[in-house]
């Protein structure tokens, strides 16, 4: 809870006085390695030195320069103070997880909105990248980027006059049938709670009981009672964001995460909702990627992160780092 030094919370924790201190975390970077200074420093003050210190010579040579040398000096320095401990070594009797990637083919209509919304897009970014530069341009990037992935979705989640289909809500939509008519139950999670709610109308046109949690739900232990104990209940819709910490949902035997994004670590949050002590059947996880689209991309970016985060490097914003060349490339 004290990953960001500028924040009330942090500035109150290093005011407490205490002969012992400890951080408990499952995800010691989420954003960037100014995470790990934070948590770092307020167990040992002055390992990591000053904020500004820690950037220049760490956050800017390894994230932006993947400096190795600087990288095994950090690795070194905080080594002696974490106690790593992975679900495997402490959770053994834990049923095996089982990942798969879904590839979806879009409708003719949705890849026409798509193709038009990218050269648009693209256009655009070339002439701002020119005039203003990357720093800038970030925002804008990152705006163009969600809305292609929500058209990758379904583009009724942009476009209110859309009422063509789309391919990978209806490859979805008939895995959850599947799942649901074997006596499973599955967690459905998506970054966009748009996306979420065209699941909720069609499941309340057929009439199936489900379970709901945004950042809008005030009553989180009642949905969450309601999928756990209720035989009836086999779909829980969850955003990421409201859904990613504080869950035991052992119930469900299978999650499926429709939307990818940067960071790695913010899915595993999402699949260990499921895959955690108390579980007692084996858990699949199938993550949706519309075919040609920037999803795939993302996936690909994901994968070159995977390594960087399991030595305590990575970076949930790898615009931050990217070459003008890279991001258009996202838009080709």
């Amino acid at each position: 809870m004290i990953k960001n030094p500028h924040s009330k919370l942090y500035r109150a924790m290093t005011e407490l006085q205490a002969r012992h201190k400890l951080v408990l975390t499952g995800t010691p970077i989420e954003n960037s390695l100014v995470d790990l200074w934070s948590q770092i420093t307020f167990v040992t003050e002055g390992l990591l030195g000053s904020l500004n210190f820690f950037k220049k010579r760490f956050v800017k040579t390894i994230e932006k320069k993947k400096n190795k040398e600087q990288e095994e000096r950090l690795k070194q320095l905080i080594n002696p103070f974490i106690l790593r401990r992975t679900k495997e070594e402490v959770a053994k009797e834990l049923p095996p997880v089982y990942e798969q990637y879904r590839f979806c083919n879009m409708t003719d209509a949705q890849r026409r909105i798509y193709e038009e919304e990218k050269s648009e897009v693209r256009n655009v970014l070339l002439e701002n990248l020119e005039e203003i530069g990357m720093e800038r341009s970030t925002l804008m990037v990152l705006k163009a980027l969600t809305r292609l992935r929500q058209i990758s979705n379904h583009p009724s989640m942009v476009m209110d006059d859309y009422e063509e289909g789309s391919g990978k809500y209806d490859e979805v939509f008939r895995n959850i049938e599947s799942v649901v008519s074997e006596g499973h139950k599955v967690l459905v999670f998506s970054s966009f709670v748009k996306h979420l709610d065209l699941y909720a109308r069609q499941l309340d046109d057929i009439g199936w009981k489900y379970a709901r949690l945004t950042g809008a739900t005030t009553n989180r232990a009642g949905e969450v009672a309601k999928f756990q104990e209720n035989a009836e209940c086999r779909i829980f819709l969850i955003s990421l964001k409201a859904g990613g910490v504080g869950l035991n949902l052992t119930a469900a035997d299978y999650v499926f995460i429709l939307d990818p994004w940067w960071n790695p670590a913010a899915e595993m949050q999402a699949l260990n909702r499921a895959h955690r002590i108390g579980q007692d059947k084996n858990v699949f996880v199938y993550r949706f990627i519309s075919n040609h689209t920037v999803e795939e991309k993302i996936q690909r970016l994901q994968v070159r992160k995977s390594e960087l985060a399991r030595t305590f490097v990575a970076s949930n914003n790898p615009l931050r780092d990217m070459k003008k060349e890279e991001i258009l490339e996202l838009f080709n």
